[in-house]
């Protein structure tokens, strides 16, 4: 046997966050939609980045452009898809919950962000990060597939 150590893990901290965010239910007067794409709903927010709910799959790695609209203004970023996962699978089709990370800042957030306090952010984390699901339908035999890894 060696008599060599092998590292400890790194320590993993819950909340691997950057930025704060701001549930959309904060925001009812901002509205989504991704480029070429189905609406989306909006989930969470922050200067960097957004979680949303839609019907379409995008593929982790992948760039896609999203449209913010409110009442008085309209604002195009571009961002990476960093996971998209599956959040319902119903005869209907399947829902997906997806992350995306901005190029560049989403500036409306900053007037939120500084008049919420702490608590008023405060939202569920207990969502895993990391899986792979695989449905197969008995019936036809298709199987679908989604992959989720942190970021």
């Amino acid at each position: 046997m060696s008599d060599r150590k092998s590292p400890l893990p790194p320590i993993v901290d819950d909340e691997r966050r950057a930025h704060r965010r701001i549930p959309a239910a904060m925001l009812p007067h901002l509205n989504a939609r991704v480029s070429g794409g189905p609406p989306v709903r909006l989930l969470d927010l922050s200067k960097w980045g957004v979680q949303l709910e839609t019907a379409m799959f995008m593929r982790p790695g992948s760039t896609v452009c999203i449209r913010f609209v409110t009442s008085s203004e309209t604002i195009t970023l571009t961002g990476a898809v960093v996971r998209s996962t599956v959040a319902v699978l119903e005869a209907g089709g399947v829902t997906y919950h997806t992350a995306l990370a901005f190029n560049e800042a989403l500036e409306l957030c900053n007037e939120v962000l500084h008049s919420l306090p702490d608590s008023e952010m405060d939202f569920d984390h207990s969502n895993p990060d990391d899986y792979t699901l695989l449905v197969t339908d008995r019936r036809t035999g298709l199987r679908a597939q989604a992959l989720s890894s942190s970021y």
